[in-house]
Formats: C-alpha cells, structure tokens, sequence
C-alpha cells in the first residue's frame, strides 16, 4: 500500500488503552482513551484497542484508509515476528495473536511489541536519544522496564526475552520480587520500592516532610511524595533516591561494559527524581564501568513523558 503519512499508535496498558495518530514528523495529531478491560479476554481487548483507534481517527478527521498501519505497545514478552504476546502478566494474557486481533478489526497492518521498547523507540525518534543508535532505557514506574537499542534496533534476544533490566539481580538476599525472585532491581529501584522505603521512614518518624505531604494526598504515600519532599530538602526522601540510583548505577555499570551504550535515558514517572537519581548513576557508573565505555555514555532524563510509548509503538509501522 502507499504511504499516507499517518500511523496509529498504541500504548496498551492493563487499566487504559491510549490510542494517538502521529504523523511521520512525530507529531500526535489526535488522541482518545478506552478502557482495557482485561476481564473480557482478548477479544475484548482487542476490540477496546479498535474502538480506541476508531475514536482517535475520528478526533484527526481521517479514515482508515488514511493510515499505514498500526503500532502496539504491549505489556509483556513479545514474538514480534509473529505478533503474538507470549506472556503478559498485567493482561493475563498467554500466547495471544494480538496483532492479527486487532487486524481482524481495522483491516490494516498491525505491529507488535512490548511497552518499555517502544517507550525507547520513541525517545530515539524524537526524544531524549534522537541521533544516537546505542541506548539503554528505564522506565521507572510501578516496576522497572527496560529497552536496549543496539545499532539502532531493539535488540530482543534469541527469544524475544532481553531488556527486562528490570529482573537482574542486584541484591540475592533482598526484597522479594513480583517475578518471584530475590533482589531485583525492580524490587530495590522502582517507583513502588521507593514507596515501601519512604513509609519505613515515616513510620520510624524520620520524616515530617513525607508524612505531611503524605495526609495532603489523603494518606497515599507514593514516589511523587518522595520526590517532592526531596526537592523541598527533606535529606531522607533524597536518601531514598539516592539509594535507587545508586542501585540503577550498578546495573548500568555491568550494561556499560558489557554493551558501550552512547546514552543512559531514564524515563517513567519516577524519573522525575531527576539529579537525585541520576547524579548517583554517573557515580557508580564511573567507579564500576570499565573506564573506556564510562567515559563515552550520559545519562539524561525521557523527554516525551507518557507519550514515548504511543509514538514509539507508531514508529513500528515505518521500521
């Protein structure tokens, strides 16, 4: 088919299905949101993702037949070749034809891949990484999602299994993981361990500053309350970002040497720690790389906020 220009981008999550037109500039042209519904199966989801797109599409005054394709970004492991989503924890979902669903649907070309991959395809287009071929990202939320761009592909592994920087093991008698191992950088390093962290300190009545933004937010003690009360200097709450970077350097350092990234890029909410968290990255990054690839990589914040992922998943169409 002939190129239009247009692609619609996906960014599928297991309480929101995010749907964007982006054009070939970049550009979100139009937006619109469904509801997931990961209760109804597959087919629901698939039918939430095309009802999504159809309103996207409605909201940029263009059909269907204006596209040239679609791009989804899923939760989970990914054969992208055929489509399929292997395995998807948050969806409940195992060895579901994803793409060939929603095309059932639309009737154009669907692409796949997981999340945190097209989160670091888009900041390569048109974020933080644009120009650089070499990337590493983290995506710092609920959990810890990664992505490696190598000679500006995304490198998936022998089975589609690699950049769940997430799972490596960072402490073997730490904190259990979701995954069901011990350590792992998402336990010690994610949005929802600096929470844990934060409401130790609270409880232990070291932190004024955390317990009252804390009853301000109805009692919710989450990471943006950390990072908040980091900014306003409460020395426990930057602690508490200093030891995730500090955790998020030690992981880098193996990957620096081991891959001789161009550029670190942390993304997801929790990024907004910034410096707190990325000046302890340089550090360890310098103290435990080899000093060649220490010396070549940066380390800098996501630029394109939640919509990395909508657009990176709009790129898929076009690779």
């Amino acid at each position: 088919m002939a190129e239009q220009g247009y692609a619609l981008g996906i960014d599928l999550g297991a309480t929101t299905v995010k749907a964007g037109v982006v054009s070939r500039a970049g550009e979100i042209v139009a937006r619109a949101e469904r509801a997931t519904e990961p209760e109804k199966g597959p087919a629901g989801v698939a039918e939430n993702i095309a009802l999504a797109g159809r309103d996207a599409l409605r909201a940029a005054g263009l059909e269907l037949s204006d596209l040239d394709g679609v791009g989804v970004g899923t939760p989970g492991i990914c054969n992208v070749d055929e489509g399929v989503v292997v395995s998807s924890g948050n969806l409940n979902f195992k060895n579901v034809p994803l793409a060939a669903l929603v095309r059932e649907r639309l009737g154009v070309p669907v692409r796949l891949e997981n999340d945190a991959n097209c989160a670091g395809l888009g900041e390569q287009w048109c974020g933080a990484a644009r120009g650089h071929d070499d990337v590493i990202l983290y995506t710092l939320g609920t959990g810890v999602g990664g992505a490696l761009i190598l000679g500006g592909r995304i490198y998936g592994g022998a089975t589609g299994w690699a950049g769940e920087l997430g799972h490596i093991c960072i402490d073997p008698d730490g904190p259990e993981c979701t995954c069901g191992l011990k350590g792992c950088l998402e336990a010690v390093a994610s949005a929802t361990a600096m929470a844990r962290a934060a409401r130790e300190v609270v409880a232990a009545g070291r932190s004024p500053a955390m317990a009252r933004l804390a009853s301000e937010q109805g009692g919710r003690l989450d990471a943006r309350v950390v990072i908040t009360a980091a900014r306003g200097g409460d020395p426990e709450a930057q602690q508490i970002l200093r030891k995730a970077g500090e955790y998020l350097g030690l992981v880098s350092a193996m990957l620096v040497s081991a891959l001789n990234p161009e550029l670190i890029v942390i993304g997801g909410g929790a990024s907004h720690g910034g410096e707190f968290l990325m000046e302890p990255m340089r550090q360890m990054i310098a103290r435990h790389a080899m000093p060649g690839p220490a010396s070549v990589v940066k380390v800098v914040q996501a630029s394109l906020g939640n919509d990395a992922g909508l657009i990176g998943a709009a790129t898929l169409v076009w690779r």
